[in-house]
This record gives structure tokens, sequence and C-alpha cells, in this order.
């Protein structure tokens, strides 16, 4: 049994509906309003046929033009005197009698003398129709030298006018002629409307059947990638919608599989992080407390361990937050124009006691005077950051490189080491959260969300970033330059 909300049981129903709307259309148009219509374009062309009649009355073949539009129109058409005796007359079966059968028809119609001989040979055959007095009247009535009207029981349309000679045109058409055909559509609409509906029910079913397959198929696959299997089977081939759909859901779920192992990786780095320092807090301190409190000295040099590890503790938890704030505030930021020169070379001193005691050179090439709309303290952050990550992988040579320099309008950041450089594989996902690149040199805890708050950083920036791999590592910013701010 079919479920009411399901994807192909809309799609049935609204097809259904669609079928049902169009041949209630029909039914109305062809059985309804059939005769309104009808009428209305009837009565349009009785009057066009009158005014182009009228319009030609003294042409030499008028009588003539009279045949032509009461044969190809269903017209009866007669042209009078002013006092009602016809002049001519013509219908739409005129020409089957032939133009010289003589016949009398008088039927005592007030307009005729007894000795007036009716025949198609003088152009008058019919008796006037009653219509003809209300005619007269209405044209007296208007002032005008054309009216029209529908006769008292709607069944023809008469227009008439009177000629430039003083004789009088009456053109007519019956109106009820279309009741028969609407009695014959009626039945073919049954018959058609019956096998349509038939049908476009089986249609309609066999098209939401289709169409209920792929997505249903795609629902299968996105309940598998939340149970953890993120290498589902995607249909593919029915549309390019559902395409791009099980595209979309297999990019996905590769996203969620990386996230899962990047958060997996983070939580065992980070509980080993966690376990090391605590660890030695804690022995450190039963050490102080059981065997160097009285030992001025090694209380001291105790006392300094602890200290450095609940710094390394408190550098990791302050990482894991500054870069959760990042992430969490998206807002358009306006920055004030910071010297990025300046700002350079302050980074690179605060590195200058770890060379000193570490034995390593940083080597400099900064072009003075560069001015960048920028949050100073995290853009120094990203500096910072890009010196610490050069450090973690320079060579034997230990000697890293930061360059700033200026092209055009643009001001280019650069920090390079010479190390073995990262891994093609590895590429795609050193901006990640909690990844760390396995050709470090230093081995000294880190918690992989450096590279992961330069690349916040450089985003609300609006800034270009990278990384070039040849001859080692380079990473990069650019932002574009702006005047230089008075002194």
């Amino acid at each position: 049994m079919r479920k009411r909300k399901t994807f192909g049981t809309k799609l049935w129903l609204w097809f259904v509906l669609f079928a049902a709307a169009i041949f209630a259309v029909l039914w109305l148009l062809q059985t309804v309003f059939l005769q309104s219509f009808y009428n209305g374009m009837a009565i349009r062309s009785v009057e066009k046929t009158a005014k182009e009649l009228a319009a030609h009355a003294a042409d030499a073949d008028f009588y003539s033009q009279i045949d032509a539009a009461a044969a190809a129109n269903s017209l009866l058409v007669f042209v009078t005197d002013a006092q009602g005796n016809i002049l001519y007359t013509a219908d739409e079966y005129k020409r089957l009698y032939g133009d010289t059968e003589p016949t009398e028809h008088r039927n005592g119609n007030p307009y005729f003398s007894e000795d007036t001989v009716m025949s198609w040979e003088k152009g008058a055959l019919r008796n006037l129709p009653y219509s003809y007095e209300t005619l007269i009247a209405k044209l007296k009535e208007a002032g005008t030298s054309s009216t029209g009207f529908l006769t008292a029981d709607n069944a023809a349309y008469v227009t008439g006018s009177i000629l430039p000679d003083g004789n009088i045109l009456s053109v007519s058409m019956p109106l009820g002629t279309v009741r028969g055909t609407v009695k014959i559509l009626r039945l073919q609409l049954v018959w058609v409307s019956v096998l349509s509906l038939g049908l476009g029910f089986i249609l309609a079913w066999a098209i939401s059947k289709r169409f209920e397959k792929p997505v249903a198929k795609i629902t299968a696959s996105a309940r598998q990638i939340a149970a953890g299997n993120y290498t589902p089977e995607l249909p593919k081939g029915f549309c390019a919608e559902l395409d791009e759909l099980s595209d979309t859901l297999g990019q996905t779920a590769r996203s969620l599989e990386r996230a899962q192992n990047a958060q997996r990786t983070f939580l065992a780095n980070v509980s080993h992080d966690l376990r090391t320092p605590l660890t030695m807090i804690k022995g450190y301190a039963e050490m102080v407390k059981d065997i160097s409190w009285s030992d001025a000295e090694k209380r001291e040099n105790d006392l300094a361990v602890i200290m450095r590890e609940a710094d390394r503790l408190t550098a990791l938890v302050n990482e894991i937050l500054e870069f959760s704030a990042l992430q969490a505030d998206g807002s358009e930021k306006e920055y004030g124009i910071i010297d990025l020169s300046r700002a350079v070379r302050e980074v690179v001193g605060q590195f200058a006691p770890f060379c000193e005691q570490n034995g390593f050179g940083i080597e400099t090439e900064i072009t003075d005077g560069l001015m960048v709309a920028a949050d100073e303290a995290q853009i120094k952050r990203v500096i910072y950051n890009f010196i610490d990550n050069a450090v973690n992988h320079m060579d034997d040579s230990k000697m890293i490189k930061v360059s700033l320099t200026a092209r055009e309008s643009v001001a280019r950041l650069a920090v390079t080491d010479r190390g073995p450089g990262i891994a093609d594989e590895e590429l795609p996902y050193i901006w990640d959260r909690y990844y760390t690149a396995r050709s470090r040199k230093n081995k000294a805890v880190v918690s992989g969300l450096g590279l992961s708050i330069a690349k916040e950083i450089l985003t609300a920036h609006k800034a270009n970033y990278g990384v070039d791999t040849k001859n080692g590592c380079t990473f990069w910013f650019e932002l574009q330059t702006r005047s230089t701010i008075a002194a």
C-alpha cells in the first residue's frame, strides 16, 4: 500500500489532478461555453460581412457579392426599398435551385401585391422574415444608418443598414445550429474522457514509480552514510538533478569521513598531549612533596618543570578556544590600516631568543612602508603560525626565510623552510584542523590548529593564500596595499 506522503504518491496525485483539470476545462469549453463562443464569433462575422456589403452597394456586381457572401457564411440577405418591397434576396441554398426556376411565394405577406412573382430570376424567392419589422423599428429608433440585435428567441442575429440610395440591407444568421454539434461533442467527450483518464491514471502510476525508484535508492544511501558507511552505492543516470544530488551526497560522505578521521586523530593526539604533561605535573608535584621539598635547588627545578607543562596545557587549550571563536564569528568586519612591514619585524623579533637558544636563524627580506587594511593582532598570529610551522619542518641547515615584498598593489608575505616539503597526498589536508604533516622535523607537541587558525583569519580578511612545495615549503598570503599613513 502506498504511503500518502511519498514522492511517488505526490507525483501521481499531481499528475492525476492535472489531467482532471485539463478535461474539466475541455468539457466547459466544448459544451457549456461552446454556444457562447459560437454566438460571439457568428455575430462578429455577420457584422463584418454586412459592413463590407454596404460599402460596395454602388458596385455593378453588388448582387453577385451578396450571393457569394450568403453562400460562404450561411447568411440570409435581403435588399428592400423604403416601403419594404424586396429588390433582391439570397441565402446559402440559392445556388442549388438555379437562377431561372420561377416559384411564387406570397403567403399573405403584406409587402407584396397579388401580382408579384417571386423567382430566383428576380432574386426574390423568400418572404421577408418577421424580424424585418423589428429591424426597421430599431433603425428609426436609433437614428443611425446601421443597427444589430438578437431575435426574441435568441435563435438568430440580425443586422441591417440604410444604403446610400435609401434602400435597406438586412443580413441575418441562425445561431441554433451549434446545438446538435454540442450533443455530438458531449457524447464523444464522455468516451474520450473515460479512456484518457484511465490511460492517464496508468501513465501517472508508471511515471511516479519510475521517479520514486532512484529517490528511494538515494534515501537508502543517505541512511548508510548516517550509519557510518561513507562509500555507499549512489544511483546515477536517471536525470541531471538526481545525478547532481548523488554527487553532492558523495562529496558529503567523503567530507564526513575526513572529519571523522580528523576528529579521531585529534582526540588521540589531544589525549596523548594532555596525558603527558598531566602525568609529569602530577609526578613532579609528588616529588616536590615527598622528596625535594627540603632541597631548595631540586625543588625549584621540579617546580619549573611543573610550570612548563602547565604552560603547554594552557597553550593547547587556548588554541582550541581561539579556533572555535574564529569559526563562530562569521560577521563582516571593517579593518583599520596597519603597517604590515613593522608587524612582520615584530613577530620575527619574538623568535630571536628561541633562535639563539636552539641554534637556528631567520633570514629576512622586508620591504618598508607597506600598509594594509587588517586586524593587526590576527595578522601577527598568522605570521607567527607560518614561522612556527617552518621551524617544525626546516632541514639540518636550521635556516628559514621570511620575505615581505610589494607587487603592483599587493603585499606578499612568504615564509620558506628548506625542509623535505609536503607529500602531494597531504596537500589537500594541511589547512584542516588537527592535521599535522608526517614530515615534521620538530617533534614538540603541537595541536595541529596553527594553519587552521591562519586559514580562518585570512579567509575573514579576504586574502589570497596558499603553499608552494618547490625547494622546501613556502606558505604565503597576499593583501591589497593601501596609502601610507602620515607619521
